[in-house]
Formats: structure tokens, sequence, C-alpha cells
């Protein structure tokens, strides 16, 4: 009866946390955004190029990246240009990823085994129990490596003189490295701070978007 109980309770708690709970993975993001002096933020015609020299502005990848910026800037009222002569302003971008920590930790998970045995002695006058089950509880030590990394982006629009108009910066630290999902987030968080300026960092808190069922 107390084996039955036992695993009664263990099933109850482990579908509690498992079943019905689906769990939508938040980033905690920073962004710094600064427009030069006596300057209206404006939109117009403009030039995408990659603010990292060693990156193709051409590539497959870049403009995976870049896709969800530029529908931004659209919604904003700026135009994509494929001349440099015909581009009133040269919007760069950048993305990346950087270590900053990596932490050992070691948790102990409790291991609960069931026996079963006969004629286990019990009570003072040393009856015996003919379908005794014990319950042995051990622990089992894991080392968790935990990984934390920088994922960033950055948008910095220039006019064809090669002046600075404005940047907007935007991190985010946490465990994941997959920049395909991350990247569009943040982009996503620039959205209202392009051609502005933070007094200080702003720190947000977003969710994931979930996929939509085809």
């Amino acid at each position: 009866m107390k084996r039955r109980v036992i695993i009664t309770l263990i099933t109850l708690f482990t579908l509690t946390f498992t079943i019905g709970c689906t769990v939508i993975p938040k980033y905690r993001v920073t962004i710094d955004a600064i427009t030069a002096p006596n300057i209206t933020a404006k939109p117009s015609t403009y030039l995408l190029k990659s603010l990292d020299k060693n990156v193709d502005s051409n590539s497959l990848r870049f403009q995976q990246y870049a896709s969800p910026l530029m529908k931004i800037l659209e919604e904003k009222g700026y135009r994509k240009v494929e001349k440099a002569e015909r581009a009133k302003q040269i919007i760069y971008f950048d993305y990346g990823i950087d270590k900053l920590k990596e932490e050992r930790s070691t948790y102990v998970e409790p291991d609960i085994t069931f026996g079963f045995g006969f004629g286990y002695p019990y009570g003072a006058f040393g009856y015996y129990d003919p379908f005794y089950h014990p319950v042995y509880y051990t622990s089992r030590y894991h080392t968790y490596t935990n990984t934390l990394y920088n994922r960033y982006i950055t948008i910095l629009a220039k006019d064809s003189s090669v002046k600075e108009l404005w940047r907007v910066d935007v991190s985010s630290v946490g465990e994941s490295k997959n920049l395909r999902k991350i990247i569009p987030l943040l982009i996503e968080a620039s959205k209202p701070y392009i051609g502005t300026t933070t007094k200080e960092p702003v720190e947000l808190v977003i969710k994931e978007k979930k996929e939509e069922k085809r």
C-alpha cells in the first residue's frame, strides 16, 4: 500500500510539470540609442552594408539576419536601393556573439529505488511481513556547465559624407547560441529606438514568438 501511494505521488508531481505546460523562452535585452546633435532622423533611400569588413553584405547569412531589419526600415518609410549614388544614407548592420564566462556547478539528484523481500521481521514479537517492499534512498551527483554569451546587434546610419547620423546597440546575455532565433528578437526590440536617443541604456524582457502551425 505504501509503495502504491509513493508511486502515485511521484507520478502526479511529474505530470504537473510536464503536461500542458508550454514554456516560452524570455530574453533580457539592453538597448542603447544615440542620434547626432542637431539632427532629426528622417526616412530616406538607403544602402545596406555590413559594419564588419570581414562579412560580405551579399552573403546569404548576412541577408538572412538583416531581413527583419529591412522590414522594419520599410515600415518606417525607408526605401532600400542597390546603388550608392542613389542612397541618401548608408545603414550599417552588425551582429555577433561573445563568450562571457563559464561556470561549473554540482547538484544532487535524489534516487529512490523500490526493493522486494520476504520474511522481514517487524514489531515487538518478531512477526513477519511476507510481502515487505523496502525503499532505498540514494543520491546522484551531477556536474553542470553554465556558459553565458553576449548576443548583440548594431545598427549605424551615416549620410553620403560618411557622417554618423544615429546608432542603436542592442544586446542580450544568456546561455543560448541560436542567433537565428535571437537576432530577430534583438532587431524587433530596436524598432522604437531607431533615430532616437536614450538618456541611459533601456532594459526590457521580451518573449520568443510562437511558431505558427502550418
